[in-house]
């Protein structure tokens, strides 16, 4: 009778014979043997795997034991998590303890997507993590709350290093390694002086976005402070001025000359007539501008633009887009391969002056009326641009009109 052989795998192992000297000897696996695949293997297989998922398989075998957490680098909180790790309304820190334990790993703890229901037990399970996780180095959180538990949080704000949401200027006062900042309530945080603590103190901050009404007074203050951050990368303002003397112009000039870091600005605010955007001149390291601006938008509002000659991505938020803005612009952004869109009104003439960018591969426009605009006019923009991939109109009116235009661009 004929006898059906298993395929097997060798591999070497070494191995000591007692006398001082090392033996490699084959050792054979079956060929639905797991063990016939490498712990780098596995470890790539495992990292797509969720934090629940990983606990399910870790009882598959002793390689997936060894190799399902040691990819946990990064983990995130969520209402979800917190709600789990919860006994009798109080967190169950010996399994907080054991999660960590077990991801031995972790350097990144994200908990920003944990709301107000649930905001209590940060500061608890953080800390339990904190203890047992070694490796830990930063901490990305929204302080709600943050000044009823000013001292629970003491110990863990040297972590912190990334905050979206803030109520409490108290929140900041041990926070010297923020890397990223966004607030919403300028003056509550800051009040009149206490941003040049602030930036003193975090130096290392290279992202930072202020949402809120400001006077031009609070502007100037507010632009001086953060041109004394060397390392700011991405500037985004969110600004309701007061009609009238504007000061953006001149408190940008400011931020200019300073940072020279800057990669990403983005401006939101109102506009005059007589507004002026000249200190874009001295961004010429700027890779990416978002510009939304209400009222009366100047001719030649954006020629200073030019002198970036690193731009790669344009957004434009404005209430007429016109031949006026894109004349000669072609000439200028020879980098740039994603330009967006929104508008009240556009003209047919300006798609011929946007196929003229030689780089451009998207383009997103979002618009409710058009001057004679077409389907044909988009298919001749993808024909005539010569890098140009994605074309995305996004229009009000969705009559069979404009379900045409859409066609005609898929």
């Amino acid at each position: 009778m004929a006898r059906c052989m298993k395929h097997k795998k060798t591999s070497l192992v070494t191995t000591d014979d007692g006398k001082g000297e090392d033996i490699q000897q084959p050792q054979i696996y079956a060929k639905d043997s797991l063990d016939r695949f490498g712990d780098d293997l596995f470890g790539i297989v495992l990292s797509y795997l969720s934090l629940e998922d990983r606990f399910r398989c870790e009882c598959v075998s002793k390689q997936f034991q060894r190799t399902v957490f040691e990819s946990v680098v990064d983990i995130n909180l969520s209402d979800g998590f917190v709600s789990k790790v919860l006994k009798e309304k109080r967190c169950d820190t010996q399994l907080l303890a054991t999660i960590a334990i077990k991801c031995a790993n972790i350097q990144t703890i994200d908990c920003r997507e944990v709301t107000y229901r649930y905001a209590k037990h940060i500061p608890e399970v953080l800390n339990t993590l904190r203890d047992n996780c070694p490796h830990l180095r930063d901490i990305y959180c929204n302080l709600y709350l943050i000044g009823r538990r000013a001292q629970r949080m003491c110990s863990l704000a040297p972590l912190v290093t990334r905050i979206d949401y803030i109520t409490d200027r108290q929140a900041l006062t041990h926070c010297h390694r923020l890397s990223e900042l966004r607030i919403d309530t300028f003056m509550e945080i800051f009040g009149n002086d206490g941003m040049h603590s602030f930036v003193a103190h975090n130096q290392c901050l290279k992202s930072f976005m202020v949402s809120c009404p400001i006077n031009p007074q609070v502007l100037v203050q507010l632009c001086g402070q953060l041109s004394r951050l060397p390392q700011l990368r991405e500037l985004t303002l969110n600004l309701r001025l007061t009609v009238g003397h504007n000061p953006l112009n001149d408190s940008l000039r400011t931020i200019g000359v300073n940072c020279k870091q800057l990669k990403r600005l983005s401006l939101n605010g109102y506009s005059n007539p007589t507004q002026t955007l000249d200190s874009l001149v001295l961004y010429t390291q700027l890779k990416r501008f978002h510009l939304r601006l209400a009222g009366i938008v100047a001719n030649g509002l954006l020629d200073p633009l030019k002198h970036c000659k690193r731009l790669t991505h344009l957004e434009l938020e404005l209430p007429r887009i016109d031949i006026n803005l894109f004349k000669n612009m072609d000439k200028n952004y020879l980098r740039l391969h994603y330009l967006w869109i929104r508008t009240n009104v556009i003209t047919r003439e300006c798609l011929p002056h946007v196929s003229r960018f030689a780089a451009l591969q998207k383009l997103v426009i979002h618009f409710n009326e058009s001057d004679g605009l077409s389907g044909n006019d988009f298919s001749d923009l993808l024909t005539t641009c010569p890098k140009l991939k994605t074309i995305e109109p996004h229009f009000h009116d969705m009559s069979n009109f404009w379900r045409d235009i859409l066609e005609c661009v898929k």
